[in-house]
């Protein structure tokens, strides 16, 4: 992208709030680490199947898929439908975009930028951190009752780092959270279901009854449960059971089923 381009989606986002909160038929992407095969495809069927909007869950950038070789074409494709459809797509920060606050690794976006880098990291800054679809919480990772602020280091931590205690995982960072813990954050929020990406390990996976986790990058089709994975929502659910999820493993989209891990 041209510095202008890049410098348009950043006055564009500074106007969203950290916290999305969105009404309609909703499609929910998981992470696509490079994957602009992946993002197209995605981008392609929200349009055809007609959805209200489109949330991207974070980690654009990033471990790219050996035929697409770097995360930046993934990152500018979407950033300029970001600029085409403000009102339709949204990309929430992940914690690969939350690199300038707490770094990450592999973080291969440094040299894939190059002298754009600084103008890439303003766009990240401005990038909500989580979203209110009717009534299913979503973010990159984790959840946060403390008041949400684009660039808060501890809602950065929360949101875009953890992960449930449940995954066994040690990040360095990150706050792991319980059932009771999103028993507890859901019934504030007035949600039933949290959908996240983050950890490839549980995609397609769901735990606590109410945590799924969705990725949707070629990279990790066979990690999990397996799966190129999007998430519909079609108005306020009664229980997870009501989200539906479709699957690209195949190279067409295909109604898939998750897996439940009993707690």
């Amino acid at each position: 992208m041209e510095k202008e381009e890049i410098r348009k989606v950043k006055k564009l986002m500074e106007k969203e709030p950290a916290f999305l909160k969105l009404k309609g038929k909703i499609m929910v992407a998981g992470d696509t680490h490079g994957d602009v095969i992946i993002s197209k495809q995605i981008v392609k069927k929200f349009f055809d199947d007609n959805f209200d909007y489109l949330i991207f869950l974070g980690d654009y950038i990033d471990r790219a898929p050996p035929d697409v070789g770097s995360s930046l074409p993934n990152i500018d494709f979407l950033l300029r439908k970001k600029l085409e459809y403000p009102n339709k797509i949204y990309l929430l920060k992940g914690n690969h975009e939350s690199n300038y606050a707490i770094p990450c690794y592999p973080y291969e976006f440094g040299y894939e930028a190059k002298d754009l880098h600084d103008e890439y990291v303003n766009v990240f800054k401005e990038m909500p951190l989580a979203a209110l679809l009717n009534n299913v919480f979503a973010s990159h990772g984790g959840i946060y009752l403390g008041k949400i602020d684009k660039n808060n280091l501890e809602a950065i931590e929360a949101l875009t780092w953890s992960d449930p205690v449940i995954a066994n995982l040690y990040r360095g960072a990150g706050f792991p959270f319980n059932s009771e813990d999103l028993e507890k954050f859901l019934k504030k929020i007035k949600a039933e279901a949290f959908i996240r990406g983050h950890d490839y390990n549980l995609n397609g996976i769901v735990v606590y009854k109410k945590c799924l986790t969705i990725f949707s990058s070629r990279l990790y089709k066979d990690m999990g449960n397996k799966g190129i994975l999007i998430a519909k929502i079609y108005g306020d659910i009664n229980s997870i059971d009501d989200i539906e999820i479709e699957d690209f493993y195949s190279g067409k989209w295909e109604k898939y089923k998750v897996k439940v891990i009993s707690d």
